[in-house]
């Protein structure tokens, strides 16, 4: 009985085979744009974010210890999106088309400054300007940074197929949200002639 498990276990799972990439998103880690500031803090920022297209109160900022206690000595590079009064938002297309029997995910890690009020956010991942899936579940505390995962699955004949790719995150509130990283990976289905 064994050995007839041991023969059936390698066609199931190629059955299910994915072959996952990684989608190139520019600036992921907002370190693109070099701040010529002398020490890293709250007061470490410019607006504007290479490869992005950044709202108002938008920007990056090279972070320290007194607003996320895991920053280096050199600090930390996120996107600042948002600051009173007024929310803000950062989006990326990314030139990659929506692929049939794919799975997304997209990667958001979400930071909430220790010195300044987190008041939420949405994430989203899109195509054709349309909303495919979004979160905005992750609560980080104080000081902190936590992933969010937003998931979605094409299916086999998803209405926005071939069009491009996009990212959307805003803040919510007229608090700020940190972002220290973004990541996309597509999960395509393979079948069996395929591989």
């Amino acid at each position: 009985m064994k050995r007839f498990l041991l023969l059936i276990a390698p066609l199931v799972s190629s059955a299910f085979a994915q072959k996952v990439v990684q989608i190139p998103i520019l600036n992921p880690q907002f370190n693109a744009d070099a701040l010529a500031c002398s020490t890293p803090g709250s007061n470490c920022f410019a607006y504007g974010i290479t490869g992005w297209l950044a709202g108002p109160e938008t920007g990056v900022s090279l972070e320290s210890t007194m607003q996320f206690s895991s920053a280096p000595p050199e600090g930390l590079y996120v996107a600042f999106v948002g600051y009173p009064p007024s929310t803000g938002s950062i989006s990326q297309m990314l030139g990659v088309p929506l692929q049939a029997n794919t799975t997304y995910s997209l990667t958001v890690k979400v930071g909430a400054r220790a010195d300044f009020p987190f008041t939420g956010y949405f994430a989203a991942l899109g195509a054709g300007n349309t909303t495919l899936a979004s979160g905005n579940s992750a609560t980080p505390l104080g000081g902190k940074f936590v992933d969010d995962v937003i998931v979605y699955n094409s299916g086999a004949n998803p209405p926005q197929l071939g069009q491009s790719l996009q990212i959307l995150i805003k803040s919510l509130g007229t608090g700020q949200v940190s972002i220290a990283n973004v990541s996309l990976t597509a999960a395509a289905q393979l079948t069996a002639a395929a591989q």
